[in-house]
């Protein structure tokens, strides 16, 4: 994350009768932190100037802050590449929310720091490997988007189910790592009801927990967000899985862009699907959308679209869309880490463009940080 380091730490009344073990402990974690690439840290140029010369600080930590000292010059641009940043302060009595400049401020005192754990990397939790290396990969591209040049540090954590509540809910109450939890909705329809795990990891969150922060995507499943044009790479070749491709690509340019964040891109969606929820919003959401598309349509049984109910339920044929099958992101995921940034942000059609920019901008408030700086 980005930290700042307020004026109140090195105040001639904090300091009058030398710096405080606390602050000196603190100042040396983030030092580490800073010097491995965890974190970035800023502050005034006259802070960082007497942090740089305190006496009480191992000679390594000083040389960091020296370091940050002559690249005062970025820090204004740091500031303006986040929503969301730690504000050390002194005193602090208990962590709290601030709000500056339309940015949120995480203001804590020096002592937060002072178990090294805390300057850990932050953890991207998601419910499964691949999911947090896509997440990555997005925001890379929102800082191609945003002409910024940031690293981005994060230790990727995966589960499933009762698993990432738990874990994620274990997160929260150590309160001593930062922690972005993405979840997938399972949501069938914009006013559809949540998935068993989004459901389940929400009850558990605790939305006062100022270390952590609980994503639930807009969309269905992260599969949502694979744009057409990288599903006909790894499509290639494959007949079923083109076709499957060709109906997305009508249903699309049909005018009914909203529909793609809520398709089961891996099995494919039947009307069965929707009838089940047993949810009058839901199915009127369908609905109106689909009538005017004659792809989608032409495959559904005259009686049940007439009717807006299931003939046979036990062998449903009416297809709203096809699937992709069950690797669609392990395979995404393999190609997209053979290209660069600057090539998958061409790749983004429009149509999710805000999806990504919105998981690019909390990736980069929660990932931020600077390059580990060698000896």
């Amino acid at each position: 994350m980005l930290i700042k380091l307020d004026p109140s730490i090195v105040s001639e009344e904090v300091n009058q009768n030398g710096w405080l073990e606390e602050i000196v402990i603190a100042l040396e974690t983030l030092a580490s932190a800073r010097r491995e690439g965890k974190h970035a840290v800023i502050a005034e140029r006259e802070t960082l100037k007497q942090i740089s010369e305190c006496p009480d600080l191992s000679k390594p930590a000083r040389d960091i802050y020296h370091k940050a000292y002559n690249h005062f010059s970025q820090f204004k641009a740091y500031l303006n590449a986040v929503t969301k940043y730690i504000e050390i302060i002194n005193p602090c009595i208990c962590p709290q929310i601030s709000y500056h400049s339309g940015k949120q401020v995480i203001q804590v005192s020096p002592s937060f720091f002072n178990d090294s754990e805390t300057a850990q990397k932050t953890i991207l939790l998601c419910e499964n490997a691949n999911d947090a290396i896509l997440y990555e990969i997005i925001a890379k591209v929102y800082l191609v988007w945003k002409k910024l040049k940031i690293p981005l540090a994060c230790e990727h954590r995966g589960g499933g189910g009762s698993t990432i509540a738990t874990e994620y809910s274990n997160i929260q109450k150590n309160q001593k790592r930062f922690c972005l939890s993405i979840i997938d909705s399972d949501k069938i329809a914009p006013n559809g009801n949540l998935g068993s795990t989004a459901k389940l990891v929400q009850e558990q969150n605790n939305p006062n927990c100022i270390t952590t922060e609980l994503f639930l995507l807009n969309v269905r499943e992260i599969e949502n967000l694979i744009p057409n044009s990288i599903l006909a790479e790894i499509v290639s070749g494959d007949r079923k899985r083109q076709n499957a491709l060709s109906l997305l690509e009508k249903i699309q340019t049909s005018g009914a862009i909203d529909l793609k964040g809520f398709l089961d891109i891996k099995k494919g969606l039947l009307l069965k699907d929707i009838l089940r929820v047993h949810s009058a919003e839901v199915v009127s959401f369908w609905q109106s959308r689909i009538t005017d598309i004659p792809e989608i349509t032409n495959r559904i049984d005259d009686w049940c679209q007439k009717h807006w109910q299931c003939s046979k339920s036990n062998k449903c044929t009416c297809e709203i869309s096809l699937g992709f099958g069950e690797n669609v992101l392990d395979n995404t995921v393999s190609w997209l880490q053979e290209k660069t940034p600057h090539k998958v942000a061409e790749m983004v059609d429009i149509y999710l463009r805000e999806e990504w920019e919105q998981i690019g901008q909390i990736i980069v408030n929660w990932c931020f940080s600077e390059r580990p700086i060698r000896a």
